[in-house]
């Protein structure tokens, strides 16, 4: 409980080699845990209890499902084609996909400095959104960034959420909630990027409706992804 009220996430694999016992006890331990509602079980290992508003830095959340992320993240740049102005948006998935950009005479618009920074080492044609930045997300956000935003027109845009129900999509922060939808209204075509732990959860600002873009996220099955693919498109891997 100490390393996970410090990191927000551990993983099963720390866990074992930091406390240098079983798998199955560490396994017994957070299901006990789970169950006195101290923690919350995810794939891979656990995480504190969520609240609406709180969301982890892009640092606790980079080593989250990273596998899932990195096969969203391929399918994602197969959806680009050359000559493509799209926009990404600042997260982890995000982050995965500019590693595979290699489309010809693409530009790329984002709210990240750290992004921006990655894709101007790539030699890609980056436009970097102004606005005061969010710390734990590193993302431009606020008036300035939406004015900006609203004056641009986008082939595709890629942006990453915190939860999706069968209905809408959410986010801690009301502010980066107002990008995420301008985003989404100036793009032809939006794809969310989120692994399947992000399905049935739900944060404090509503983002849009989820019949509004095309959800990429790695396979997933139960009663909720039905009801999800019945609205919107859904593309798995």
């Amino acid at each position: 409980m100490e390393k996970l009220t410090e990191e927000g996430f551990v993983t099963l694999d720390k866990l074992i080699a930091m406390l240098a016992t079983s798998e199955s006890t560490v396994r017994r331990d957070l299901d006990e845990l789970e169950s006195e509602r101290k923690l919350h079980r995810v794939h891979g290992g656990a995480e504190l209890p969520k609240s609406l508003s709180r969301e982890l830095t892009n640092q606790q959340k980079s080593i989250k499902n990273i596998h899932h992320k990195a096969l969203i993240a391929q399918k994602a740049s197969s959806l680009i084609s050359d000559n493509d102005v799209i926009f990404i948006d600042a997260g982890t998935t995000s982050e995965l996909l500019l590693e595979y950009l290699f489309q010809e005479n693409l530009t790329v618009v984002t709210n990240s400095i750290h992004h921006a920074s990655k894709l101007v080492e790539k030699d890609i044609k980056t436009v970097i959104v102004g606005g005061f930045v969010k710390h734990t997300t590193d993302a431009s956000i606020g008036c300035t960034a939406v004015d900006q935003i609203s004056k641009m027109n986008f082939d595709k845009a890629f942006i990453g959420m915190n939860g999706i129900d069968e209905n809408f999509l959410t986010t801690p922060d009301v502010e980066e909630a107002v990008i995420k939808k301008v985003v989404i209204e100036n793009a032809q075509e939006s794809f969310v990027l989120v692994d399947s732990s992000k399905l049935g959860q739900f944060s404090f600002a509503k983002v849009d409706k989820i019949d509004k873009v095309t959800i990429v996220t790695n396979y997933s099955e139960g009663a909720l992804m039905r009801k999800i693919r019945e609205k919107t498109k859904v593309i798995e891997v």
